[in-house]
């Protein structure tokens, strides 16, 4: 499912790139990498790739449950819309294909655990874009938020040489939402960017199982740093 998914954006993301060419012209000449600083380009699409460090951090265990980041990765397609004419400010959404997780350390109640959690992702941010002393450089900080549903992964049980879903009553909700912030960089159509992911929802199950508690009472969240690197069209 997961190729699937990522063959899907990358075919979005061809088909798209024609349309978009005719969008983005001033004055009947079309805009090129030099008069993307202007801020006379109305729209864009993007594509994106990178790094994931998550962790999922657990409240009310006692000290219970230790964690530690499990590197992962994302890819996919967004599109931006300038909100006003001559201003440097984009509304950007789109879908992210994204994994996140942790690895749960041994405890005695438990033994090692890797948990990977798939989902899709739908951010919605505000962008500025402030252009340098650099030609067809622009800084672009953003701020938003995003949700997403999970739709795969896996928990791998080591002490007991198992896997199983992580997602269900006893495990995690499918569904996330939080806030979304950072930095990017672009360089004509070349765009690099830092971001953290501050997730603001319990995704504990109703009966979260693990640590012997009957009904978890803690709380579970997640987090995630990215670093991305794409290419507008």
């Amino acid at each position: 499912m997961t190729k699937k998914i990522i063959l899907v954006l990358i075919l979005l993301a061809f088909v798209l790139t024609p349309a978009q060419a005719d969008w983005d012209t001033y004055d009947d000449t079309p805009l090129t990498g030099s008069r993307w600083r202007d801020y006379k380009r109305r729209s864009y699409f993007g594509l994106r790739f990178g790094l994931n460090i998550p962790t999922l951090r657990y409240k009310g265990t006692g000290g219970l449950a230790q964690t530690s980041p499990l590197p992962r990765y994302h890819i996919g397609l967004l599109y931006g819309h300038k909100l006003g004419d001559g201003l440097p400010f984009f509304m950007e959404s789109g879908l992210i294909y994204t994994e996140k997780g942790a690895e749960l350390e041994v405890t005695e109640e438990i033994g090692m655990r890797k948990c990977n959690l798939k989902y899709l992702e739908i951010p919605i941010l505000l962008k500025y874009k402030q252009d340098t002393n650099v030609n067809d450089l622009t800084v672009q900080p953003f701020f938003g938020g995003f949700m997403a549903i999970g739709v795969g992964g896996e928990t791998k049980d080591y002490s007991n040489r198992t896997k199983f879903s992580p997602f269900g009553s006893s495990r995690y909700k499918r569904f996330d939402a939080g806030i979304r912030l950072g930095c990017g960089l672009a360089y004509q159509n070349f765009y690099f960017e830092m971001g953290y992911d501050i997730g603001l929802f319990n995704i504990a199950g109703r009966h979260y199982a693990d640590y012997h508690y009957d009904n978890f009472d803690g709380r579970i969240r997640t987090g995630n740093f990215t670093m991305s690197l794409g290419v507008d069209f």
